[in-house]
């Protein structure tokens, strides 16, 4: 995964022309997940939210098969920061950030995975 995959784009920021767009208002459910507290927001798993969880797996997916996404926030007008950090991410307030944590955490899991399946059992990955 190159490192600009993913990126949160505020309301009044423009999207990179050859990534695909996403708008985080239009998913269902999942603000009412990412405004909860981090031990529940962050643990994919316990989402009984299934069409939110399908939805992150599915951008994970993109970028997995090397395409770019942008995600807009529908929090913030602006996104001052280059690349997404995730250090303080349990006090982050924007959904989008929190959303691209998500994707990237999913995103790990798909490469492990795949990792995995590549190995043929004598070696670890």
């Amino acid at each position: 995964m190159k490192e600009d995959s993913i990126k949160t784009i505020g309301m009044k920021e423009e999207s990179r022309k050859e990534a695909l767009l996403t708008y985080l208002l239009e998913v269902e459910g999942l603000t009412d997940i990412l405004d909860k507290d981090f031990e529940e927001w962050s643990n994919f798993d316990g989402w009984e939210n299934i069409s939110v969880q399908q939805w992150i797996f599915a951008r994970a997916l993109e970028v997995y098969r090397g395409k770019k996404i942008d995600i807009r926030c529908g929090c913030c007008e602006y996104i001052n920061c280059l690349k997404n950090d995730f250090k303080a991410i349990n006090n982050q307030k924007c959904n989008g950030i929190k959303s691209a944590y998500m994707i990237e955490k999913v995103l790990s899991e798909i490469l492990l995975a795949a990792a995995q399946r590549e190995c043929d059992g004598t070696y670890s990955a």
